[in-house]
């Protein structure tokens, strides 16, 4: 599932079409980022409209790994999609708050706070197109 390379084990998984899970554990930063890179490569294609990072196994974060970050963000804010953080360690969500790195409404406590915002979207646009 996870596969190491220089302390950074990526894993992605596709939850709906367009939508993608990567899960990442280990260290972020100027040993590490390319293995991101590589990794998440394949899924910014056109279709794409979200990424979640689950962020909760990521223990540091440095300048190169919010590169990364942003890169995938910026790709995904010009096709409409969006970028989702979940789970963030408390040293990596001070970087984060720091850099002011994603609107506040894009990072979560946990997959459940997730999940729950979610399924409130979903049923809110499900509401929109039934009016």
């Amino acid at each position: 599932m996870f596969e190491d390379k220089a302390e950074l084990a990526v894993a992605i998984e596709k939850k709906v079409e367009g939508g993608f899970l990567v899960r990442l554990r280990g260290r972020l930063d100027s040993d590490t980022y390319k293995a991101l890179e590589q990794k998440i490569k394949p899924v910014l294609a056109p279709a794409t409209k979200l990424v979640i990072l689950d962020m909760e196994k990521i223990n540091y974060v440095s300048s190169a790994g919010l590169a990364v970050i942003f890169q995938i963000k910026k790709f995904l804010e010009d096709k409409e999609g969006s970028l989702i953080i979940a789970s963030l360690q408390p040293q990596v969500k001070k970087v984060m708050d720091i850099v002011k790195a994603l609107p506040k409404e894009n990072i979560f406590e946990d997959r459940e706070e997730l999940d729950k915002y979610l399924d409130y979207i979903q049923k809110k646009t499900l509401k929109k197109k039934d009016e």
